[in-house]
């Protein structure tokens, strides 16, 4: 979900509320804001991570109509998961100066494991 919010002086204030997110591209007043598409949330969510459970169903639907699948934060870990891989999470978000990990689902601990199979098919 996003909000675009506008005050003035001259007292036309308002919100507008979004059911998706939205971006806005770099160059500003050529192409208007638009819903975030897969890669954009795929990017989002590998940088600052949610359990399986805490990703909006707003945010599934872009994912499934791409036919992507979203990285996953596993609590278990600490790390965040997507495509066979993972990188360490901090209190700031993922850690990017560490190499990527390559996941072996016969490996993962407890209920992860049937997630990482469910999500990687492995």
């Amino acid at each position: 979900m996003s909000c675009l919010i506008q005050l003035s002086q001259l007292g036309d204030n308002f919100i507008k509320v979004f059911d998706e997110e939205l971006i806005r591209p770099g160059t500003v007043g050529r192409i208007p804001d638009r819903p975030a598409d897969a890669l954009t949330l795929f990017q989002d969510l590998r940088a600052f991570p949610r359990t399986v459970d805490n990703i909006p169903q707003w945010m599934w639907r872009v994912f499934r109509a791409e036919k992507m699948t979203p990285p996953v934060y596993n609590p278990e870990l600490g790390t965040v998961d997507w495509a066979n891989k993972r990188l360490p999470v901090t209190d700031t978000g993922t850690d990017f100066s560490a190499e990527p990990e390559i996941i072996d689902p016969s490996k993962e601990p407890g209920v992860f494991a049937k997630i990482s199979k469910k999500l990687f098919g492995r």
